[in-house]
């Protein structure tokens, strides 16, 4: 079928590419303030300077609130930053036409109940971006390139004749993942993908986007508090806490060799590490403050067991440390 021969096609133009891949997608110095509730400047995401390389995985962690879907949300244009560029395939994200764009970039919301309108039916959420977004006015085209994406979801036909209000939640969670994958992106950015479903259906859907990111070549970033998500799906990881890239590196390394001390107390709070006894000082007096825009320090300071005169006065930035490896803490970096 059409869509299984580009499929193919660009999976193989994939596994010809250069050892090292180009950036699909880049942040550079991006910030993201907005107005508080009584008049302040709330700080969601400041100073980022990221990139997404070709075919690769990138997770983005960190607690709720730290910016990831922000970052998210930025990368794909739906908001503008207050400062910075951010570069999809080289070219400035605001240079870009709204249709240009969508063909590229998608996002895949954390909650299929409030992104499908559930009075639609499968073929028209599936076949509205062929239409309107890619633009295929073949009706034999456009069916068969559904039929293949539903196949490929493990999903059969007979579903594009049902009410979105008609599927399950895993069926939903799918048809999501469907929509944003079968117009070919470039660029995808998987929004807590696995947080509305249960354990079994989680597991499902993490091997279909694993899937469809090998069969397709897409680039993805995915935002996840879970770091069990992370270690399963991506190539790299960013850390984020309080709107700052903190940590970033080889997914492996960062979770066997955490630099940052707030990597490490992420990676204590998971399920097997809450039922061992014996919290690292990393850990044990983490804390929440208000933080007044105007501090120059380490955000972390007001956390961190190993914090020093310095980090109270300036702010530490991303440096590499070692083989793509970066960290902001003046306790590595010195």
């Amino acid at each position: 079928m059409a869509r299984e021969k580009e499929m193919k096609e660009r999976t193989t133009s994939s596994t010809t590419m250069s050892p090292a891949p180009s950036a699909v997608l880049e942040f550079r110095g991006v910030s993201q303030y907005f107005r508080g509730p009584r008049g302040g400047v709330v700080v969601a995401a400041e100073n980022i300077n990221l990139s997404i390389r070709q075919g690769e995985v990138l997770a983005l962690v960190g607690e709720s609130g730290s910016g990831k879907t922000t970052i998210g949300r930025l990368s794909v244009g739906l908001r503008k930053p207050s400062r910075g560029q951010i570069l999809l395939d080289g070219k400035d994200l605001q240079k870009y036409k709204k249709a240009e764009l969508r063909r590229k970039a998608q996002y895949i919301h954390q909650d299929p109940y409030s992104a499908l309108d559930p009075y639609l039916s499968v073929r028209e959420v599936l076949e509205r971006p062929l239409i309107y977004i890619k633009g295929i006015k073949e009706e034999s085209r456009r069916e068969d390139i559904m039929l293949a994406m539903l196949d490929s979801m493990g999903l059969e036909g007979f579903i594009l004749a049902k009410s979105v209000y008609e599927l399950s939640g895993g069926q939903k969670q799918r048809i999501l993942l469907a929509r944003a994958f079968v117009i070919g992106p470039e660029y995808v950015v998987a929004d807590e993908p696995t947080t509305m479903i249960d354990f079994v259906r989680r597991t499902e859907v993490m091997a279909l986007l694993s899937g469809l990111k090998r069969m397709m070549g897409t680039s993805v970033l995915l935002i996840t508090h879970d770091v069990s998500v992370a270690s399963e799906l991506s190539d790299r990881v960013a850390v984020m806490y309080r709107g700052e890239i903190v940590e970033d590196g080889a997914t492996q390394d960062v979770l066997k060799n955490p630099l940052h001390p707030y990597t490490l107390a992420l990676l204590f709070v998971t399920p097997e590490n809450l039922m061992k006894r014996g919290a690292p000082p990393a850990v044990s007096k983490h804390v929440n403050v208000n933080i007044p825009p105007s501090f120059e320090g380490c955000r972390y300071s007001f956390s961190c067991p190993y914090a020093f005169d310095r980090c109270r006065k300036e702010r530490p930035t991303l440096v590499e440390v070692s083989g793509g490896r970066k960290v902001a803490c003046f306790k590595v970096t010195g």
